[in-house]
């Protein structure tokens, strides 16, 4: 038996959730979202606040996703539904090829009453491995539906906080992360474990808040 639409889909399901959150995540909490107004700032100048502290920030987007409690939660949630998927489905491929195994058996000893009962197993055996496939390719659309939910869900937790809690603290606030634009900053423009705190204790005490 061709086992490869069953390797495709185990393969597919055994990405792990966390990994791609971070990478799609972090490109969404890096880009423009929504073609807001970019501020034009005079190159080279920092601007300061009253107190003469420099009011320019960053955050590591790829720590902070994978120490917010929230995106722990929402990541784990999808994991349980991806193996549940993938075990429903490897379930089904073992059952299915069991039956193959035995009509393939029994054409090799030429065991069946008549041709017309080959022809019917035969027919059961491909509306069945077209339904296998047909349920691999939902399964797989929806985990990707899901992935994209969760992955807005953690852009709104993130951005609404960031937006509420340094309004007027700061004058920008940049996400870092491998291989973004960022080459080079001082360690006291690094907030981001200031921001996983306070979102980790926000949700500890909402833990519904998005």
């Amino acid at each position: 038996m061709d086992n490869s639409k069953f390797s495709k889909i185990a393969l597919i399901l055994s990405v792990v959730a966390l990994a791609a959150s971070v990478v799609v995540l972090i490109m969404s909490l890096t880009s423009n979202k929504g073609g807001g107004e970019v501020v034009d700032t005079n190159p080279g100048v920092v601007t300061m606040d009253s107190a003469g502290n420099i009011n320019i920030a960053y955050v590591n987007l790829d720590t902070l996703l994978l120490e917010y409690k929230y995106s722990i939660k929402l990541n784990e949630d999808l994991l349980t539904e991806q193996a549940k998927a993938k075990a429903n489905l490897e379930s089904r491929y073992r059952s299915f090829e069991k039956k193959y195994n035995d009509f393939m058996e029994k054409m090799r000893l030429g065991s069946f009453i008549s041709h017309a009962s080959m022809e019917s197993q035969q027919n059961d055996l491909l509306n069945e491995q077209a339904s296998l496939e047909q349920l691999d390719a939902q399964l797989t659309e929806e985990l990707m539906i899901k992935q994209g939910e969760m992955n807005e869900e953690l852009y709104d937790s993130v951005m609404n906080f960031i937006n509420e809690a340094y309004e007027g603290k700061y004058t920008l606030i940049l996400g870092n992360a491998a291989g973004s634009n960022i080459l080079y900053a001082t360690p006291g423009m690094n907030i981001t474990r200031e921001v996983i705190d306070e979102l980790n204790a926000r949700y500890s005490t909402s833990p519904e808040i998005q």
